[in-house]
């Protein structure tokens, strides 16, 4: 088992009624155990000590490239479409309450509907309505997701300025980066590119999603400083447990993991009464 920190996204926007969050969980040295942490990221008050922030933020590094995070993130996919209309101005107020809760990274794509543009009002507010201070534990980590075309420098700076621009940041605190065609080597170079534009200062980390283990050992083998790879990850779904932990060990790269608790939660045991039993005949 990867002594690897592993994060859960959790979904930020419910269509309906809320869930309960439950404490996050990472892996131990010691296989299949689990450990809780608090929920709450980062403390609103002066009292929290050196030593609670250290539990409930974490560091993803490689090298010289390094981001402190909240290791539970809200996770900002269900304003993709497909669960209702989302409202601009109750959206941003639920990203505001999250973050004072201490809850401060918010984790999107650039294929998430309007998840960049809520993020840029988000943080917008934020400058206005809350302190300086406030800023600094706030973190806004994107994906990019792009077609398997050639990956020149231009067309990828290009992407890359769209999503700063949507964010309203100069730089972006984690690019995401995800591939659709293995067969396509053009992932390699688009990577080089993402790190010219690290080294420029509009990306502070690149990192992958949905990678596998082969490939990114690849992507290692060609010095491209990744700082973690976010998997789906659940008591449904431990793939990531075989290969991938082992390599993430000996490697320092983290594992973020995503749907760890909706897909995690035991299905509903449903009772059918005798006339919905008539309604489906």
């Amino acid at each position: 088992m990867a002594s690897s920190t592993v994060f859960t996204s959790l979904n930020l926007f419910k269509s309906k009624k809320s869930t309960k969050l439950n404490p996050s969980t990472r892996f131990s040295h010691s296989r299949q155990q689990l450990s809780s942490n608090s929920v709450k990221c980062c403390s609103t008050t002066t009292t929290a000590t050196t030593e609670e922030e250290t539990t409930r933020r974490v560091t993803v590094k490689n090298g010289n490239d390094s981001l402190d995070i909240c290791r539970v993130l809200n996770g900002m996919w269900q304003t993709s479409g497909g669960w209702g209309r989302i409202d601009r101005d109750d959206a941003v107020e639920a990203m505001l309450r999250y973050a004072d809760a201490g809850l401060s990274t918010f984790d999107m794509a650039d294929h998430y509907g309007p998840a960049e543009d809520l993020y840029g009002i988000f943080i917008n507010r934020v400058r206005r309505e809350r302190p300086p201070e406030y800023l600094d534990k706030l973190r806004g980590l994107t994906k990019w997701v792009p077609p398997p075309v050639k990956m020149t420098s231009s067309y990828v700076r290009g992407s890359i300025d769209v999503s700063r621009k949507r964010m309203d940041v100069p730089c972006l605190d984690m690019l995401q980066f995800h591939w659709w065609d293995y067969s396509n080597p053009g992932y390699i170079d688009a990577l080089k590119h993402l790190t010219d534009l690290k080294e420029e200062g509009k990306i502070k980390t690149v990192a992958l999603t949905n990678f596998d283990t082969e490939r990114l050992q690849i992507i290692l083998e060609n010095g491209i400083p990744v700082v973690s790879n976010q998997v789906q990850h659940s008591i449904v779904d431990m793939r990531p447990q075989q290969k991938m932990a082992e390599l993430c060990q000996l490697t320092g790269v983290k594992l973020i993991t995503s749907l760890s608790l909706s897909l995690s939660i035991i299905p509903h045991i449903y009772v059918v009464t005798s006339s919905e039993l008539e309604a489906k005949n």
